[in-house]
């Protein structure tokens, strides 16, 4: 918005004079109070979205005030999250409905669904939004979704209980995590099949890619460790121990920084978040949250985190500078997943 100074620019009705230099001022600093104030949709900072697999709604926070600004009701067990690339669109898998639901980010309203094949328990888009890569617990398979159309392109066999998926920057990779097998499942996205199985800690949960797309992370959550994958290789090539005296660690959810220095593990239900450096493959903080640690996401400039803490239904908001806990959000009851907009 833009006040022109010329009297002219004025509605005749707030036409007044200036009549010297310091009402002049007075009168600039009150717009300047005043413009602040107005808001403004292409400055707004990013919005996050979690989804509460017992109430079957989705948290919407502000991420500028931390703040609850809606609660949108979806379909039945929410869990993975996900938005599309120009954030328009939020996806979720909803494991009792057998299907994605679709919510419009302006109107927050759930649009429609997609078929998802049975029990979809995670997914991931493909950078251009076009596929959508999703694992089938029950069935042990992978669902590849046109989102455009809404056609399954291919449904392809992986691990036994299937449930962390990941989509490699360039879109050439996906990788499926399978909890009974102790695997991930390589999909050439050229081909749509499965290229090579790796073994990886036992009970795989989550996997994440770094920005460069050099290398994954995997958490294992009765292994207690990451598995670090060289993506070119196809090869593990190291772990991560984790451990807190007194508490069972149950890696979970994982999110990497967009410098590949560092990584964040949810925990499960020792309540922590755990910090990795990565030069070392060393875990160099446990940050105490709330309880059963699920979902992670950082903002966009890598300044939060936010973490779902499924059993105390909320989310704890860490400043990555200091690594600790500077607020807690209200969510609906079970937190699973979390996303933030870009």
């Amino acid at each position: 918005m833009v006040f022109e100074r010329s009297r002219d620019n004025f509605p005749l009705s707030y036409e007044f004079k200036v009549r010297d230099q310091a009402i002049l001022i007075r009168v600039l600093l009150c717009f300047g109070a005043i413009l602040p104030l107005l808001p403004e949709k292409g400055n707004a900072e990013p919005f996050a979205y979690v989804s509460n697999e017992y109430d079957d709604t989705v948290t919407v926070v502000d991420t500028a005030t931390d703040k609850v600004v809606a609660t949108i009701e979806v379909g039945d067990r929410p869990r993975g999250i996900g938005l599309s690339p120009e954030g328009k669109k939020l996806y979720l898998a909803l494991g009792n409905d057998n299907v994605i639901g679709i919510v419009d980010t302006d109107s927050r309203k759930m649009v429609g669904t997609l078929p998802s094949g049975s029990d979809p328990e995670a997914f991931a888009l493909s950078p251009d939004g076009m596929r959508l890569y999703i694992s089938n617990e029950d069935a042990n398979t992978a669902t590849i979704l046109d989102t455009e159309s809404g056609q399954t392109i291919a449904t392809i066999p992986v691990g036994i209980e299937p449930e962390g998926v990941a989509v490699s920057p360039n879109g050439r990779w996906v990788y499926v995590t399978a909890e009974s097998t102790h695997t991930i499942s390589v999909i050439d996205t050229t081909k749509n099949e499965v290229v090579n199985i790796l073994l990886v800690g036992v009970r795989p949960r989550a996997v994440v890619f770094g920005s460069d797309g050099k290398w994954a992370y995997v958490t294992a959550e009765i292994g207690g460790i990451v598995s670090v994958i060289d993506v070119e290789e196809q090869k593990v090539i190291g772990e991560v121990r984790l451990s807190i005296d007194g508490e069972y660690v149950k890696p979970m959810g994982v999110a990497v920084t967009s410098d590949g220095s560092s990584l964040y593990v949810a925990t499960g239900r020792a309540n922590h978040v755990a910090v990795v450096d990565l030069a070392s493959l060393k875990a160099v903080k446990y940050i105490p949250v709330g309880k059963r640690v699920w979902g992670i996401a950082l903002t966009p400039d890598g300044k939060k985190l936010y973490a779902a803490n499924g059993l105390s239904s909320n989310l704890s908001v860490i400043d990555t500078l200091t690594n600790r806990v500077i607020g807690t959000v209200p969510t609906g009851k079970g937190p699973w997943g979390v996303v933030v907009d870009k």
